[in-house]
């Protein structure tokens, strides 16, 4: 991942996997379609940091810009931001799109 463009696109990737009802979860990085934790869930659903995780490829050397860009929106550098009680699914698609528009510039 070398562009804010292609951070960008993998931001925007993230949120739209988990915007559907009960495709998002707090507490772990994804859970299989049964409930039960997983690493690589190939479905059910992600928290915040899984779905990047998922999106590139499961590589997390190229998830680093990718949630620096969602710590520097959120002002929260350990990215358990996701997990903080009360957040809700709603809030972490409306940040990772956020961090997506401000890596494209603030453009659509």
């Amino acid at each position: 991942m070398t562009t804010l463009k292609e951070v960008a696109d993998v931001l925007e990737r993230a949120a739209d996997l988990i915007e559907p009802e009960g495709a998002w979860t707090q507490g772990t990085w994804a859970r299989d379609r049964s409930g039960d934790t997983a690493t690589r869930a190939e479905e059910g659903c992600w928290c915040l940091w899984g779905a990047i995780y998922k999106t590139v490829g499961y590589d997390a050397v190229a998830t680093s810009p990718c949630l620096m860009a969602v710590a520097n929106l959120v002002g929260d550098s350990s990215i358990h931001w996701n997990d903080v009680p009360g957040r809700t699914q709603a809030e972490v698609v409306s940040a990772l799109r956020e961090a997506a528009k401000k890596a494209r510039g603030g453009a659509e």
